[in-house]
């Protein structure tokens, strides 16, 4: 019983960190060039009932044996996050599902390994709520929220593809993975 009390507080302290981590995210660091886009709106919606989730799992003290795995999950995501928000700090993207037309191509930091580093770091964590727990009802907001993910970075290729940055950015995409690295290493500056 202990050892599920240390769990349930150690997954709680990390999950919560990166929640708090994202909610800042949404709010305070991405460019808004419109109203919240309706897609965004949903991403916040599967979020908060996600974590609802996830929090009343740990109340009810039940994580499961795979819960350290779920805790590195949680430190990477975390630290992704960390790197992605530092690398964009003079440049943030903006929210996803806005509609804005592409006028820069981030090349720094985690983004010379994958061009989605942001939904990388989000990915990470719900599949970490998922893991913490025995159970198929505990992925079925992940999968949903990794569907969502999914096609926002391919609204954002497409974007790009129909931007003035089309040529750089399928250059780029060439050499970095979308959400995992690519073997042949990191994107030179200027691609």
């Amino acid at each position: 019983m202990a050892d599920n009390t240390i769990a349930s507080t150690v997954l709680f302290v990390t999950g919560f960190t990166c929640f708090v981590a994202f909610v800042w995210g949404v709010k305070s660091h991405f460019r808004k060039t419109q109203r919240i886009p309706d897609g965004t709106k949903l991403i916040s919606l599967l979020s908060t009932l996600g974590f609802l989730s996830f929090i009343t799992h740990l109340a009810l003290g039940h994580p499961g044996a795979a819960w350290g795995f779920a805790l590195l999950l949680f430190v990477g995501s975390l630290a992704l996050f960390s790197w992605t928000v530092k690398s964009t700090r003079r440049t943030p993207p903006t929210l996803a599902f806005d509609d804005d037309k592409p006028s820069f191509l981030l090349l720094q930091g985690p983004y010379r390994y994958v061009r989605h580093p942001f939904y990388l770091s989000y990915l990470m964590y719900w599949v970490g709520t998922a893991i913490a727990f025995n159970g198929a009802l505990s992925w079925v907001i992940p999968v949903a929220l990794i569907a969502v993910y999914l096609q926002a970075a391919n609204r954002e290729e497409e974007k790009f593809a129909h931007s003035e940055l089309a040529t750089a950015y399928e250059t780029y995409r060439s050499k970095a993975g979308m959400f995992l690295p690519r073997l042949s290493g990191p994107v030179q500056s200027g691609c």
